[in-house]
Parts: C-alpha cells; structure tokens; sequence
C-alpha cells in the first residue's frame, strides 16, 4: 500500500518574535484517518465511524460510514415521510421516482416533471397516473376524467388518447364489485402530435334502471 505524506503548515505570529508550526500527516492510498495541530482538525473519509460501506433492501440503499451520514439539509421532507429530501428516490411520493422525473422519459413524448409537486400541473391528478394514462402533466385541461349522460341510453365520454386500449366496468350499485366488463374500447380517430388527444363516446344501451362505471386504461 503506498504511503504519500502529506504537510500542512501554519504560522503564528507573536508579540516579540515569528514561530512557525509544522504537522506532519500520512494517508494511505489518499485516504487517511486524523490528524490535528493548534486549533485545526483534520478528519477524512476513512477516519468516519464504521467505515464506508453499502447497504440495500428493496429500493432503499443506505451508505453507511462517510457518505450519506449527514444530510446538508435534514430538515427537507417534501413529502414529510421522515426521509430527507436527499436520501429519498421519490420526494414528492407520487409514485414516479425522482431520476424519471428529470429525465421525463415515464411520458411519450418526453417530458420533465416537477420532483417536488406529486401533481405538476395541479389537475388533481398525480404525475405518474398521468404517465399511466398516457395524458400532459403540465396541461391542466387534459387529464383522464369521464362524464355521463343520459338521454335516454347512458353515454359515457373521456378524454382518450389515440390507440389506447381501455376497459369499462359496470355495477348494479355502489356497493356491488366492478366485475361486469361493459366493453374493451381501442380509441381510434384523428389526433394531432405529440399527445394525440381524442374525446371519446360510448354508449350503454342496455336502458338499465340503475348502474355505476368505471373506465381502466389498459397496457
């Protein structure tokens, strides 16, 4: 293991006359332990408390030794999970990690999102269900929301995107499970880039008394 000496100097000055001081220190490979003199001290990376190791589990990985054993700012928790900010994958807990906030590359077409807002464009629906829904996060006006109409037969209509696939589901009730498939719905029609916007219409006609919808967007 090579050794590299290093010197560090400080000077003093006196009322009657100039003395000098000189600490002498070794590290090992660059990086070293502890060294001191006077008012100063030195402490490296190696020298930290359990030395530098890694530690995972799930989508946690904790640095022990030097690195990540203080946070610049601890008391920044976007998302107030008791995680700072800077050990966190995902400050705003939305579900989109932080990395693909910044990248945008959850969206087609690409787009960068706020990593501190879970909602970025404040449509009341989150950045990664909007990734999902293959919908703008930063377009207030165009999120995946469905509305009804009855006149007679039940019209259902959404605000789609062109070649995705979605599901409808129907209930007698709202206490009754979504298990009845009213339809797989493959949205066609004309739709201008990049998002490719469509409003899309499908209608019930099975004239019954009383139903509750849902609509899935599908892989």
């Amino acid at each position: 293991m090579k050794t590299i000496p290093v010197f560090m100097s400080l000077l003093l000055v006196g009322t009657a006359a100039f003395a000098q001081f000189t600490n002498r220190s070794s590290v090992l490979d660059c990086s070293g332990t502890q060294a001191s003199g006077g008012s100063f001290t030195n402490l490296s990376a190696a020298g930290q408390s359990g030395g530098i190791a890694v530690s995972g589990g799930g989508t946690y990985v904790n640095q022990a030794g030097f690195l990540n054993t203080f946070f610049m700012n601890s008391g920044l928790d976007t998302d107030c999970d008791g995680l700072a900010d800077e050990a966190d994958l995902d400050n705003d807990n939305d579900g989109l990690a932080d990395a693909a906030e910044l990248s945008g590359a959850s969206f087609s077409p690409v787009t960068v999102t706020d990593l501190n807002e879970a909602d970025s464009d404040g449509d009341g629906m989150s950045d990664h269900d909007e990734s999902v829904a293959g919908t703008n996060p930063l377009d207030e006006n165009a999120l995946f929301l469905f509305r009804i109409r009855c006149n007679p037969m039940v019209n259902l209509t959404w605000v789609a995107r062109s070649n995705k696939t979605y599901r409808v589901r129907y209930a007698a009730t709202p206490m009754q499970p979504m298990t009845n498939v009213l339809s797989n719905v493959t949205v066609r029609g004309v739709a201008a880039a990049p998002w490719y916007v469509v409003t899309n219409t499908l209608t019930d006609a099975s004239l019954a008394p009383s139903r509750v919808y849902a609509i899935d967007v599908l892989p």
